[in-house]
Order: structure tokens, then sequence, then C-alpha cells
């Protein structure tokens, strides 16, 4: 079969794209961890508050410094006012729990040159990055034995007729993820690493803690009995409401809105066309 000069530069050159840019496709999964730093952790993250996490993730090596990342992860945070002695903390009594579900897409740089076209090179690559996402997130907390999702109670009061102009906030919102990581090459076509980062969120009530106390018969009104009982917990351990309306439910002072982390093992595997080379002629 006769072909032409000018079609056997253009198979050449479609080939060798195809090659390069398989060669800079990695995917791969996280295996790890996840916490939050917020009200009901005292804006710490508690070893005791730490959960499973996990993600997929694919990368794109745009050139031996610098990739792009999409990422979906899943991890779980908790905080409980019951693990701090303080005064404070005991008379809020409040606890909760939540699923975080994450897609973001970061910008990594590595801090040293990532060798794209060699098999036998075993580049380690030390990495950080910055990125922008959206997560959603449902605290929850158990009250008699049943599970209560927080966000429909209005525990703030939220929604109800004496405060209309403050909404209930929304499950769904904005993250900015900043970590670092490293890798290590550990085959032709696989990297094994550590990743972590934070992730600071555009919201407040992560942990359904944000604003002020509501008059517990007005959330009660608007929302049922288990609304307002929820909305100031202190009748458990003291007998009675200790929390005034108007009062701080929040007694933040390093992050104006909640942040959590997620950190983990990583493994990728390198997207190859081995056996689609340029076709015999």
């Amino acid at each position: 079969m006769r072909i032409s000069l000018k079609k056997t530069i253009a198979i050449a050159f479609a080939c060798f794209g195809l090659t390069v840019q398989a060669q800079q496709v990695e995917v791969g999964l996280m295996l790890g961890a996840s916490n939050y730093a917020g009200d009901l952790s005292n804006e710490k993250f508690l070893m005791k508050e730490t959960h499973f996490s996990g993600a997929l993730f694919g990368r794109y090596n745009i050139n031996n410094r610098w990739a792009i990342k999409g990422f979906v992860g899943y991890g779980r945070v908790s905080g409980d006012d019951k693990n701090f002695n303080e005064k404070r903390n005991n008379k809020r009594n409040l606890n909760f729990y939540s699923d975080l579900y994450e897609f973001s897409v970061h910008a990594e740089y590595n801090i040293l040159k990532n060798d794209l076209m060699s098999y036998s090179a075993r580049p380690f690559l030390p990495y950080v990055f910055l990125g922008v996402g959206v997560f959603n997130f449902n605290p929850k907390t158990e009250f008699q034995g049943k599970t209560y999702e927080l966000q429909p109670l209005g525990t703030e009061g939220q929604g109800t007729t004496t405060f209309n102009d403050l909404l209930k906030y929304d499950l769904t919102t904005v993250c900015f993820p900043i970590g670092i990581g490293f890798r290590q090459k550990i085959g032709d076509d696989f990297f094994i690493g550590i990743e972590g980062g934070l992730r600071f969120t555009r919201t407040n009530y992560l942990d359904d803690v944000g604003g002020f106390y509501a008059d517990p018969q007005i959330v009660r009104a608007a929302y049922g009995d288990v609304a307002g009982l929820l909305s100031d917990r202190s009748w458990e351990t003291f007998g009675g409401n200790q929390n005034v309306e108007g009062n701080s439910r929040s007694f933040k002072e390093k992050f104006r809105n909640d942040v959590y982390m997620m950190a983990g093992i990583t493994l990728s595997y390198v997207i190859r066309t081995k056996g689609q080379g340029c076709p015999q002629f």
C-alpha cells in the first residue's frame, strides 16, 4: 500500500501526540482520614473526631512543573461539646456529625521536575496545590435514639416569623482546598504518595452552629417540639434552659467560617498507549 509523504508525516505526528498526551494523564485514589475545625471542636482538629475518607482523582500533567487535578472525595466530620471541660461548652451541650461530598479542581506545582516521558526514571515529587470546589454537607445529631437532620429544624430561628430575615443555610457551598503532598514513582506506570489539605469553606454552619440563640418557644412553634429541644440543649445537663435569646451560640475567635481537612495515601496509574503506536505501512 502506497502512502504519500504528507500522510506519513501526519500519521507520525498524530501518534506522537496521542502518546505524549496519554503519558501526561494519571488516574488514582486516595484513602485516609477527615476532620474539622469549628465551633464544636473549639477550632481544633481533635484526633478522637477523625473519620475515614476516600477520593478518586485524575491528574493532567501540563508540563514537568504544573498539573491540573480533578478530585471527587468523601469524608465525615463531627464535634461534641462533651469533649471539653470548659463551662461554656457544658452550658451549650451540642454535638453533630456530617458526611461530606466534595467535587474540586486543584492546580498543582511540582517542587522538583517530573520526568514525563521516561519509563525508567523514578522521580520523587513533592508538590503543593491550591484549588476551588463545591461540597455538600448535612449536619445531624442523635436524640432519644433517633437521628435528626439539623438544618430543617432552624435551630437558631432561621425562617421563623420572628427571624424571617434569617435564612436557612445552604447545604451545598464553595470550598478552597490548599495543601501539600509528595509522590514517588514505584514502577513504570505507578506512583504512591501522601497528600494532606485543608478546605476553607464559605459556611459557618458545617456543625449547625454559627449565630445566636433563639427563644426555644419560637423554634418549637415553627418546627415542632424536637426543634425547640435541640435549639438549646443545656436543659440536658442543667435541668432547664440556661441560654438567653440573643446570646452567642458561636465562640469562634480564629476562623470566620468552618474548616475541614482530608489527608491520606495516594496511588495513581499513568495511562499510556502501549501497543497503539503508528500503523505499519
